[in-house]
């Protein structure tokens, strides 16, 4: 991307240095006439960067709250645990069963959706 904005920037410049030593009229729009060239790559940076980190902050905001009691969940700091109380700002992880350790909703990174148990279909009316 760097390398695309420099090489475009390097064309800008040669066009307007294109040749030296002879008057060129100044557009009449004065050095403005010249930023139609920029919204393409505003645009472009826009779809490429602004709205899918946009997307994903809503998908986590979305996540955190629809946190409830008995989610299996993994902090930022990558502790595995399941939540025993849920309040406004914070939630309570469990780890082990003994130690319960209060957290900002925040500091939630993902919930681990539960493993389904493949249970084999039991042969009794052999």
């Amino acid at each position: 991307m760097n390398t695309l904005i420099h090489s475009f920037l390097a064309f800008a410049d040669a066009a307007a240095n294109a040749a030296p030593g002879t008057t060129q009229n100044a557009p009449a729009g004065g050095g403005l006439s010249s930023l139609w060239i920029f919204l393409p790559i505003i645009g472009i940076m826009y779809f490429m960067m602004i709205r899918p980190q946009q997307k994903k902050q809503k998908q986590i905001q979305e996540m955190l709250s629809q946190l409830k009691v008995g989610d299996r969940v993994m902090t930022n700091s990558g502790a595995l645990g399941t939540i025993v109380k849920v309040t406004e700002k914070t939630v309570r992880v469990a780890f082990n069963s003994s130690v319960e350790v209060d957290y900002v909703r925040a500091a939630i990174a993902e919930v681990i959706p539960e493993e389904k148990s493949e249970e084999q279909p039991s042969d009794a009316k052999k």
